[in-house]
């Protein structure tokens, strides 16, 4: 596919779905060779547990992974160039997508799957694959779908019960229109619109499993539901998280483990998390599932979208109540998490504060990002119109270890000294600790890698032009391991010389069966402490944190894929014999 010379700007007002908070309250370079080798290993099929108590997805040789990347929307302008922002993100040392895929486009009449969109996707993901990238197949919604005016879910399977809907002018009003509401009520409860639903994921998976990079599939985009009578959006929250999304999520990662074994199941919540709500999601019965909230601050975010273009006054402490809110689930769980999607609009003044502290929050609480949106142009997009990278939004360009051989306890990069410091404990998992350096861009004058206090020389190739790959595998002696990254012209290693890094308190319930909890008020407060639980203290400068512990929790297993024969046995005609919707 010829690509377009630039990238037109996505246009999405990311003010979206938290914004609507406020109004309940009131009423991704030169081009990578195609087929190069890396040490990559594609097979994820293990979940280890840091040393930190973070859980993480593991590759075949045990190696916790950290995924860092961006989004990119199948539909929009940015099809044309998808070559040049996956050249771009590969360039930036980045290895993840998240390729949101809509099912009014793989499924335009119920039973009729569009192989040439299908196709495209599949291109799009055997490009990623040559640069090394992961994939994360995302069924992405706007405002529902095409019916009201948004992209997303098929009008065959929109039953707005004879509701009406009145264009607001705003994304964000028109979740509230009465044929919206009814629509989400219906995806949920209608047996035909649910057997549909099942039946694409279905096809969508056998489609795609076959790639080793297809890490596994994000069942819904920021889902939504109905506020019944007597409801506000916190009671109608808890309710359609606890009760219709996760039966929902159950049904899909079900139906798509007959054709897919391995593959992981990346579920999402309502983004209340800005106001610190943990999300009542109850527990998917799966050995493969990834919690994957988004975050979006939503004092700055309107901030922006109300017109004054400050985002000088957001409360800080949205920082401390997300990461409280957002491990209830993963602590009560037991899962991994990454951030789907997070961004910034137009950097106005300021904002390089605001995602400085994004960063470290995820940095501490989550294995991996997808920043919003894998772009060329302006708004939320990572590059500009040239593909270079954004003002201030070049923050987010650093060094990590994208495979730690170990058990995790510390990853801290600092801008300010370009020194990155990785601390694990040795555990069962074999290979080399692999660190992508943004080497042209960070390191002109070169870089210098300690391990426990010693210079060493690892191995190192160019995965993409400007990038170095380390590759460095250190004895297993049962002890924990630091390992320094630092400017060739560093007067001392960052072994030898204090440095702030530390992980935060470990964030869990009483219980292991304790089930997360759901707030009801408004007011973004730190949860209290409880009984083997503490809340997260977010490091402002990082806090020293304390040698890692010597248990080495056991890796977990979880299956190869199926076999094509059998994938690819199931056709759109066997999946499309459903009775018609609504």
């Amino acid at each position: 596919m010829a690509a377009s010379p630039t990238l037109q700007p996505h246009r999405r007002r990311r003010a979206g779905l938290l914004a609507l908070v406020g109004i309940a309250l009131l009423a991704l370079a030169p081009v990578h060779p195609a087929g190069a080798q890396t040490t990559h290993s594609w097979d994820a099929f293990e979940q280890v547990t840091g040393a930190n108590g973070r859980e993480y997805i593991a590759d075949s040789q045990g190696r916790a992974l950290q995924l860092r990347g961006v989004n990119i929307k199948t539909g929009d302008p940015a099809d044309g160039a998808r070559d040049e922002v996956l050249d771009a993100i590969a360039a930036r040392g980045f290895n993840l997508l998240r390729l949101s895929v809509f099912w009014e486009q793989v499924e335009p009449e119920q039973g009729e799957y569009d192989q040439a969109y299908l196709d495209d996707i599949d291109a799009v993901i055997t490009s990623a694959e040559q640069r090394g990238i992961w994939v994360v197949v995302s069924f992405h919604q706007d405002t529902f779908g095409s019916a009201f005016g948004g992209h997303g879910i098929p009008p065959w399977a929109t039953k707005d019960d004879g509701l009406p809907f009145e264009d607001t002018g705003s994304f964000l009003t028109n979740y509230l229109q009465p044929g919206v509401q009814a629509a989400w009520e219906n995806l949920y409860e209608d047996p035909d619109i649910r057997a549909a639903q099942a039946a694409t994921w279905t096809h969508v998976a056998a489609e795609y499993s076959d790639h080793p990079n297809v890490i596994g599939y994000d069942l819904l985009n920021e889902p939504f539901g109905k506020i019944r009578e007597g409801e506000d959006l916190f009671t109608a929250a808890k309710r359609v998280e606890s009760v219709q999304l996760t039966a929902m999520y159950q049904r899909l990662t079900d139906a798509i483990r007959t054709v897919d074994e391995q593959g992981w199941m990346f579920i999402e919540a309502p983004n209340l998390a800005s106001l610190g709500i943990a999300t009542s999601l109850g527990r998917v019965n799966d050995e493969r599932v990834v919690f994957f909230p988004h975050m979006y601050n939503t004092d700055i975010e309107l901030e922006i979208y109300n017109g004054s273009g400050d985002p000088s006054g957001y409360n800080p402490a949205f920082f401390e109540n997300w990461a409280n809110a957002i491990t209830t689930y993963t602590d009560s769980y037991k899962v991994p998490m990454m951030v789907g999607e997070w961004g910034v609009p137009t950097p106005y003044p300021g904002i390089d504060r605001y995602i400085a502290q994004v960063l470290e929050t995820m940095e501490a609480t989550t294995s991996g990002w997808a920043q919003f949106n894998g772009c060329f142009g302006e708004g939320y997009c990572t590059f500009g119109p040239d593909g270079e990278d954004r003002v201030q939004i070049d923050q987010i360009v650093q060094p990590y270890a994208q495979a730690i051989a170990g058990l995790p306890d510390n990853h801290h990069y600092d801008p300010a000294t370009r020194t990155l410091r990785i601390t694990y404990a040795d555990g069962d998992a074999t290979g080399a600790t692999e660190i992508a350096v943004p080497a042209t861009k960070l390191y002109p004058k070169g870089w210098r890698l300690d391990v426990d206090g010693t210079k060493v020389e690892p191995s190192t190739e160019q995965p993409a032009p400007g990038v170095d790959l380390i590759s460095v595998e250190v004895p297993n002696n049962g002890t924990t391991h630091t390992l320094c990254l630092t400017p060739t012209e560093a007067p001392q290693s960052c072994a030898t010389a204090p440095v702030d890094a530390g992980s935060p308190p470990p964030v869990g319930p009483s219980s292991p069966n304790d089930p997360p909890s759901s707030g009801n008020n408004a007011s973004p407060t730190l949860h209290p402490a409880r009984t083997n639980r503490h809340p997260v203290r977010l490091p402002s400068p990082f806090r020293p944190g304390s040698p890692a512990e010597s248990t080495r929790p056991e890796a977990r297993p979880v299956g190869n894929r199926l076999p094509p024969a059998r994938r690819h046995g199931l056709t759109s005609g066997a999946l499309g014999g459903r009775s018609s919707v609504g």
